[in-house]
């Protein structure tokens, strides 16, 4: 792995479900949730069982097969451990569903040797098992993990160049959002990037359009390295106690007062709220956690207000309860979360700050070696302290010039 060039690793992860239960190995088990597969060990896999099977089918393909129920809590619990794990180690964690996860891979000094083959370790003591693609870009290192994910290999790498390296794959291994161009492309005639690149741009434009535009640059070998920092997810929570005699006029005013605070706070960031959840407390140390999914981020103090009452009005009756907290989740990162520098050295520009700041981040055996006579050591740093990358890790919104100085 250690190849100049490779910025982006997109990891697939499987077995939480299974792990959180577990299963044994040494026969076939299925982790099953409303009367349909969740996972499925390799020994289930390979009677035919398959994610989203009816159980009645799981009995006909494998009717000696282990059926076990979902343990909701416990999964995610073991996946939040998993997820933690991943942040620690790359400069950026991008989750793209509830099983892919694209990591920042860049500022190693062995290209991410040592890091992968400890992800890896401690994957499997936890009992996940780990599908990877490493590539130039964000586009590009998926589309590795699907190669790699329909070969049976734990990696694959996509080299640079990238032109040379996606010619010959096929077009279906685009993720799922380029389904509509890759349907297109199989019509036309074009089945594999390299039939894609060698069109001309301005027929690929005409056929395609802009969407299609973009698949074509990627098979021209450009693609963008930036992962988002969205994990963990910022958030903001607040809480207090219930007065002896509640009353619902006073509660709904301290709902209008959150929300109202909500509201400003939503407003200064300029980003909307995507989860909202209140924990009441009833006697004897009784939680009631109540949440809702919401169609779209919020930020109006007046739908702030709605949702969190409809989250109180979804209590239980009796008893009342005696404490309360809510926490609100910002939709986006607002700011660089794993690559965060402290506001000093924002605006010093000191590589002593940044120096500081990779020995709190990673300890002693930080990314770099912690050589301050090091020829190369203003020119590594310089890559990953200047605007232009710190705004890949804001999605745009955090583009602050910050200069080094050019002596440690």
């Amino acid at each position: 792995m250690h190849m100049k060039g490779l910025n982006t690793l997109c990891i697939r992860a499987s077995g939480f479900a299974l792990s959180a239960l577990q299963a044994p190995q040494g026969r076939p088990a299925v982790v099953l949730h409303e009367g349909r597969v969740v996972e499925a060990n390799a020994r289930a896999q390979s009677f035919g069982v398959s994610r989203f099977m009816p159980q009645s089918a799981v009995s006909a393909v494998c009717p000696h097969a282990l059926c076990l129920q979902e343990d909701v809590i416990a999964t995610q619990q073991l996946y939040e451990q998993w997820m933690q794990r991943c942040s620690r180690l790359a400069l950026a964690t991008e989750p793209i569903d509830s099983h892919t996860v694209l990591l920042d891979w860049r500022g190693f000094e062995d290209g991410g040797r040592q890091a992968w083959r400890t992800l890896c370790s401690e994957s499997q003591r936890m009992g996940v098992t780990l599908t990877a693609g490493f590539s130039a870009g964000r586009v590009s290192a998926q589309v590795a993990m699907r190669a790699a994910e329909r070969k049976g290999l734990r990696l694959k790498i996509l080299k640079p160049p990238l032109l040379l390296s996606l010619w010959s794959l096929p077009l279906q291994l685009l993720p799922a959002e380029y389904e509509g161009v890759v349907q297109r492309c199989l019509r036309i005639g074009w089945t594999s990037f390299g039939t894609l690149a060698s069109q001309p741009i301005e027929q690929v434009r005409t056929l395609l359009g802009e969407n299609g535009l973009s698949v074509w640059y990627l098979a021209q070998g450009y693609d963008s390295p930036h992962v988002r920092a969205l994990y963990p997810p910022p958030h903001w929570q607040t809480g207090g106690e219930f007065a002896d005699t509640i009353t619902e006029e006073a509660v709904q005013a301290l709902w209008k007062r959150v929300a109202r605070e909500l509201a400003a706070k939503a407003s200064q960031c300029g980003q909307g709220i995507a989860e909202i959840r209140l924990t009441l407390t009833h006697e004897g140390s009784k939680r009631q956690n109540l949440h809702r999914s919401l169609p779209a981020p919020l930020c109006d103090e007046r739908a702030i207000y709605a949702q969190i009452n409809r989250l109180w009005q979804m209590r239980a009756p009796f008893p009342p309860p005696v404490r309360w907290q809510l926490r609100a989740v910002w939709s986006t990162a607002s700011r660089p979360i794993q690559f965060d520098l402290e506001s000093s050295a924002a605006h010093r520009g000191d590589l002593q700050a940044a120096l500081a700041y990779l020995r709190r981040r990673f300890g002693e055996e930080a990314c770099f070696p912690l050589a301050h006579l090091e020829t190369s050591w203003n020119e590594r740093m310089r890559r990953y302290y200047e605007a232009c990358n710190l705004s890949a890790y804001s999605s745009g919104a955090d583009e602050r010039w910050t200069p080094l100085s050019h002596q440690v």
